[in-house]
Parts: structure tokens; sequence; C-alpha cells
């Protein structure tokens, strides 16, 4: 019997199917089991059988049927039609033919259902699969080997990926054997269904789970990624989120979006940035030519390498300046890319934009480049154009330049030069040996407890250094003029080897290089392009640059991201990333999704004192009683707790936790809970309520540290401040104000006058209560020009008032670019700033 049921499906069926044309009488065809209740049973062998037709026919034409009937545990009630003869004795000689064959052929059946072909090495289900002939497919399915490979290495997988999409499905839940296996041609089945450009196939594929990050390997080696990822669980609830158009052109799903949402989505699945298609692109390339700027920024935010060459050897920059995609340009420019690679013309991308003056986007394009230093050809480039010839002078057309406040530039020259001249009789004072011992250490007693630090450190100043004998002592100069000097380009700085650093000394407790960052919600992107730059000329990770970090708000954060390792570049990623999370829905926001990515990337059991190195102090507002306090998250042991002296901000109920317990994401939380902007935090609120611009509180904290140091003996770690760097987060344009009054209304016009006149009253309130800017910025740089140390300030103009909440992209970046270009054209002035900290 299982010879028979097994022939019903291994020679009836199979040959049906494999068998086409008309109706011959030898064509196998499945037919139901009860339409044969009414024929005669003229010869039976177990489950084959002669039918005649009924006993009361009157057909003029009978047919004598050979029938093969499937099992009786078999549900299904079809049967099989093997031969059909108008004549009883050719029926009967067939069925006997049968009777003898049969049984043999089946066994034999059995054997041969994975036999390959000879020269291709194509198995009959591989056959069935090319063919697309599905119930054959579901036939041998469970029959054959699904891992089976023909001579070209291609799997059952490659062959459906050109089929349908019911065929893959039909395959994978069976069995995902071989499903990322690579052909000799070096392609998996998804590159297979995207070549074919079956984006069904590579939708059912991907859903499958196949592996979105391998390359084909013929196609590029540029990028290996060694992490397979499966966004099956992604694309079940999105699949029609992918651009199909691009299935054909190969790469991951990446390469097929085209929303921000997706794209972010896909990559936290795993799918990685740098993959590339075949034509040799990354995802990166493909949304600029897609002019996807949002999926563009994405992308960077998440670390897309910006220099790949494709196959044509052109980078991002290439193809956006090639397509005049002005936003984008500036977005390549903003992330770092190299804006003097060549392709493989030869052309840089100065050289594709730098004709005459026609307004169009090529002028804009040509001045972006020019204005973050982008070559102009070299001479033998005779024939360039004026953009970029080695002899032109056209440099493109630069925006509108907004109305800025007045600089303040002589007074400020002249306070940094005397800040020079002072350092440098310092410098020369302590190569000599001129500074004097301090007086002994003073011990205070239980009736100073309670008083201010500074109360309780009156008196205890540092001698002053006898100026005739540090002149003459110095009058040589050679030290004092080493540090007056500054180095004409980058190649001069000092390196930590040099007579500088070596006679000055690296202490073990810093050198007193502090660094203050302003408040301004997503304006922190400003910091950190200008931070970014700064390690670009020093070629010195920022972290290294400085003893002490002061930060408020969102400078606060980045001070607290570098005190935990971040990089730039993941801070600025951190930053775009945070906008799209955080600013959802109306003001305030919701605090959680802030929280949460502050625990991700500060870590969330990380305390204070896990930060080593610099010293890090963050504002925030204790707002908890009236007068309000402005309180340090620090990582140090403050100048009180040195003392043992119990201040406003101690003398609580329940005190700030100490260093030691202080977390790090909750420092963080709190010193950005801008009012109206986010809840506030227990009872902390921003920073920059007191301090926006913490720099003059920055240098009141390191006089009374190093002062309460002096006081219990601990000389040797009191190191004072030797050089302020104050970067600001952008100069909004300046505009004019009216109706400012406020006033008893006499008519309905007055009412109107009085309500905006309120209202501006209150910006203007809210705008004085956080100035990082003017008189603030002038009180800091007049205080270290007193004490004679060198102050650096740097803040952009910016082209317009970006929001703290700001989350158009185009906007931050053509912020973020104004940055870039104000830096180069400050280069000279960063690498004075460099000679200082090195």
């Amino acid at each position: 019997m299982s010879w028979l049921a097994f022939g019903a499906i291994a020679s009836g069926f199979v040959l049906q199917r494999l068998l086409g044309g008309d109706q011959p009488p030898n064509k196998v065809l499945e037919i139901k089991s009860e339409s044969l209740g009414t024929l005669q049973v003229l010869a039976r062998d177990d489950a084959m059988m002669l039918f005649a037709p009924p006993y009361n026919s009157n057909e003029k034409r009978p047919v004598y049927e050979i029938v093969l009937q499937r099992l009786t545990s078999d549900s299904n009630t079809s049967s099989f039609s093997l031969y059909r003869s108008p004549q009883q004795q050719e029926a009967a000689e067939k069925f006997n033919a049968f009777q003898q064959r049969l049984p043999v052929f089946v066994s034999m059946v059995k054997e041969c259902v994975d036999q390959a072909d000879h020269t291709s090495l194509m198995s009959p289900f591989q056959l069935a699969i090319k063919q697309g002939h599905m119930e054959m497919v579901k036939t041998l399915l469970p029959l054959s080997k699904l891992e089976h490979l023909d001579i070209n290495s291609n799997s059952v997988f490659h062959y459906a990926a050109s089929t349908t999409k019911e065929i893959i499905n039909l395959l994978t839940d069976k069995s995902t054997v071989n499903l990322n296996h690579l052909n000799s041609d070096g392609y998996t089945p998804l590159h297979v269904a995207c070549v074919t450009d079956k984006p069904e196939c590579v939708k059912a594929l991907l859903l499958a789970g196949a592996d979105v990050n391998l390359n084909a390997k013929n196609i590029t080696k540029l990028h290996k990624s060694s992490t397979p990822t499966s966004v099956a669980s992604f694309l079940r609830t999105n699949v029609s989120k992918l651009y199909t158009q691009d299935m054909k052109y190969g790469g991951t799903p990446l390469h097929w979006c085209s929303s921000r949402e997706t794209l972010h989505a896909l990559i936290m699945e795993g799918c990685d940035v740098n993959s590339t298609n075949f034509d040799g692109r990354t995802a990166l390339h493909v949304m600029v030519a897609r002019n996807r700027f949002e999926c563009v920024v994405t992308l960077l935010a998440h670390d897309a390498d910006i220099d790949v060459l494709d196959k044509e050897g052109n980078s991002a920059l290439h193809i956006a300046i090639e397509k005049k995609l002005v936003p984008i340009v500036q977005c390549l420019v903003v992330f770092g890319c190299d804006i003097n690679l060549k392709n493989k013309d030869g052309k840089t991308p100065r050289h594709m934009v730098g004709n005459d003056a026609s307004g169009n986007k090529e002028d804009e394009i040509l001045y972006i480049l020019h204005s973050v230093g982008a070559k102009r050809c070299t001479e033998s480039g005779s024939k360039c154009p004026p953009g970029c010839n080695a002899k032109g002078t056209y440099n493109g057309i630069p925006p509108e330049a907004p109305e800025s406040v007045e600089q303040r530039e002589h007074i400020e020259n002249m306070l940094a030069t005397t800040s020079r001249q002072m350092v440098g009789n310092f410098l020369g004072a302590a190569a000599n040996g001129l500074m004097e011992k301090q007086p002994p250490p003073h011990r205070y007693g239980e009736e100073l407890k309670g008083q201010s630090i500074m109360d309780a450190l009156l008196g205890m100043f540092t001698t002053k250094v006898n100026a005739d004998e540090v002149k003459k002592d110095t009058s040589s100069g050679s030290l004092a003029n080493k540090a007056a000097t500054p180095p004409s380009s980058p190649e001069q700085l000092p390196s930590p080897t040099s007579p500088i650093a070596a006679e000055v000394g690296d202490k073990p407790y810093g050198r007193g290089r502090l660094l203050c960052l302003d408040g301004g919600g997503i304006r922190g992107l400003v910091l950190v392009q200008m931070l970014l730059e700064i390690e670009k000329l020093s070629r010195t990770p920022i972290i290294h640059m400085f003893d002490w970090i002061a930060g408020t708000s969102t400078g606060g954060i980045l001070a607290l991201g570098l005190g935990c390792g971040k990089t730039m570049r993941q801070c600025m990623g951190l930053y775009l990333r945070m906008k799209e999370q955080c600013f959802v829905g109306s003001r305030p926001y919701a605090s959680e999704y802030f929280e949460t990515i502050l625990k991700d990337n500060l870590g969330e059991f990380n305390v204070m004192t896990d930060i080593k190195h610099p010293k890090i102090m963050v504002t925030g507002v204790m707002a908890d009683r009236k007068p309000v306090d402005l309180h340090l998250f620090r990582n140090y042991t403050s100048a009180s707790d040195i003392l043992g002296i119990v201040t406003s901000i101690t003398n609580r109920r329940i005190p700030p936790p100490p260093p030691h317990e202080q977390l790090v994401w909750r420092a963080a939380r709190a010193t950005g809970a801008a009012p109206s902007y986010f809840r506030a935090f227990g009872r902390f609120l921003d920073g920059g309520l007191i301090a926006n611009n913490p720099t003059l509180d920055a240098m009141t904290e390191i006089h009374e540290y190093n002062m309460a140091l002096r006081s219990s003996g601990r000389e040797a770690e009191a190191i004072p401040v030797s050089a302020v760097v104050s970067l600001g987060t952008g100069h909004i344009p300046v505009t004019e104000l009216k109706d400012i009054d406020v006033f008893r209304p006499e008519s309905i016009w007055d009412t109107a006058k009085l309500a905006y006149g309120i209202s501006t009253i209150g910006n203007l309130l809210v705008d004085q209560a956080t100035c990082s800017d003017g008189r603030v910025v002038d009180r800091a740089r007049a205080w270290c020009s007193t004490i004679g140390i060198p102050y650096f300030r740097f803040n952009p103009q910016l082209s317009e008032d970006i929001a703290m909440d700001e989350k158009d992209d185009q906007k931050l970046i053509n912020m973020l670019w104004h940055t870039k270009a104000y830096m180069h054209a400050n280069r000279n002035k960063i690498i004075e700033m460099i000679n200082f900290l090195k």
C-alpha cells in the first residue's frame, strides 16, 4: 500500500505537472474521488483500479479509466487518472503493464527526487522553483533537501528570489537554511532579488530574516560588516515604507528608505550605515542623490562615513554639488567632509562650481566651500574657472549679513595684550623661582562655621611678586617672550615636550586651564562645532586641553558628556538625535525621553566622582526657597566641605547629595530643567536662570577652592587659573523693539499696546536674566586682564534667532555652517589660544 501511495504522489502527480499540451490518454489528471462512485470496477491491484462505465450507461463512446486512489488516511478526496481509453482490451493491457512496472518505478523515484542534473547540478526541486510551478513546489517540498546547492552554489532561495513571494514564504516556513548564503558570483538571495528587480521578493526575504548587512563580494570591498542583522521584526508592520524603485540597485533597507523615521528605526535594528550597493554607494550617497535632506542628517548623526567614494569616484559632496543641493552641501561641510577630495576625473568640489558670478546656486555653494577653506586648483590648472583658478579672485556670493551688536574690538585687543604681558612676567618669575612661599595654613575654629567661604578665607592671599626683580630677571625675555608671542600656524604650536611645557611643568594637579560653556538649548550644537574646530587645529582631544570645565544647561550636559568619554562627533550626533525624541508635542515637553537619553549616554549608575579628569562644575538653581541659590554639581570636594563650613546650600533639611553619591545623569537633568521647556527636576531649575554664562562663577569657585586647599595645608594642589576659554551659543541678530511701555490704557488701542508692551517687557526680563553676552563677557574679560591671565571668547554671529527647541534641520545646519565659517575666519586667534593651552 505504501508504494502505491507514494506512486500517487511521485509518479502520477509529478508527471501530471511536468507533461503539458492538451489531454492525451496517458496524461495524469487529478479527479474527485466521489465521481468514481457509479463506475464499475473491472480490475483492482491495491490502490490502482480499472473502471468501466456504469451498467446503464448509454454512451456511444465509453471510457475505460485506470485510476490511482490516495491513501484512506489522507484527508484529500482526490484521485489520479493514469490512463483513459475507449477500448476495454487496450485499457486492460495498460493496467497489466502498470501492475508490472509501477512498483519498480516508484521504488526508484524516491531515490531520484534529489538527483541533480549532471551538467548544472540543478535538482528537480530547484527546477520546479525556477519554473514557478507552485503545486509542484508544494509536492516536492517535504521530499527534497533544501540545503542542496547547484554548480554555481545557488541555493533554493537563490532560485526563489526571482520568482514570487508566495514561493519564498513557502520555503521559509519550512526552513531558512542558506537564506544568507553567497553563491559563486558573491550574491545572497537578497541580492538576486534586487538585481532581478523583484521588490516583493525582496520584502519577503527581509521578513524571513535575510541579513541586510552582507555586501555582494564582487561589487565592493570598501566596507565589510561583521554584524549579521535582520530587520524582519520592524518590516512586518513597516514594509510599505521602503522605496521599491531603488531595490534593483541593491544595498540594504537603508538605501531604500524615504523618511527619517524609517531610517532611524532601521539603524536601531542594526542596519549598517556604511554598507554599499551594487554601484558602490552607501545609503548616504543615495539620500543625497534623492535630495532627502532629513535622511542625510540622520545618517550623519549616526556616524555614517562621509567620504566614501562610489564606483565613479564620487563622494556624497560631489553628488550634492552636481545636483546643486545647497542645504545638503552645507550639511556635509558641517560634518567634516573632505572639501578638497578629487573624484576619478580629478575634479575637486570647488572646481565643479568655480565659474563666474551668475547669481545661481553654484555661487552660493562656492562661497560655502570658500568660507571653510576649500583650496583653489594648482598653478597647472590654468584652464580652471575663476572660482578655483590659482590666480583667480572670485569666491562666490556670500549670504546677506545680519545686523549685529557693535564690537569693542579695540578694548578687547588692549586687554588681551595686557594679559599676555602679565602671563609672560608670571612665567618668568616661576621659572626663576621668584614666587615667594605662601604663609602657613590657618586653622579655623567653630566660631567661623556658617560664614561664607570668602569670609572664612579673608586675608588668605598670596604674597605679591616684587615687580622690579621680576622685570630685571626676565629682561632677556626668553620664556616670557615665548609665552607672549603666539604662533602663526598650527605647526608652531608647543608640544607637551616643548620648553614652555617643560619649564612650567605638567603638574599632577593640572595647570589651571578653564573651559566655560554657555547655555542655550539646541544651540549647544554651536558649542560642539567650535570644539570640533579647536580639536582639528590642535590635534588634541578637548578633554586633554583643560583642567576645569564649567557648563550651564546645554553646556553642562556637554561638559558631562565629555567627562564620560564622549567624542565631539558623538556629542553632535547625540544633539541631533535628541531633538527628535525630546521636543515632541507641546511645551513643557515630556521629561521621560530626555531622561532616558541621558541615562543611555551618561550611564544610569555613574556618579560624579567616576569622572576623574578634568574637574567639572555644572550649574543648577535650587528653587525650593527664596532667595534661590546657585548650586554647582561637582566631581571634586567643594571648598566648603574642605573647610567644614555650612553654607546656604548645605544648610537644608535634605542637602544635595555629595559628589560620590550624585548621579551624573541627574546632574545633567537638573541643569537642563529650563522653565516652560521641561518640568522642574525636584527642587532644581535650569542653571541658566543665574549663570547662563558660567565664567565668573567658575573663576570664583576655583579661587575659593584654591584658598581652601592652601588654608588646609594642601598647597601643592592649589593651581590658579592660567587661561580662560569661554564659548557661547551664538549672537542672535539685532532686532528693533517697539511698545516697551507699560501704562494705564485709556482706549482700546492703548489696551492692545499695553498687551504688546507687557509681552515685550516679559521677553526682555527673561533675556536679561539668561544673558550670556554683553556686559557679562566684558566683566569676565576685565577680571582676567586684571589678574593677568589670557581670556578667549568665541561666539559666532547667527543669521537668525534660533529657538532653544528648534527642530528644523535646515535652520540648524545653516547655524552650524555659520559657526564653522566663523571659526575658520578666526583660526589665527584659535592658534594663539592653543599656544597658551598646550
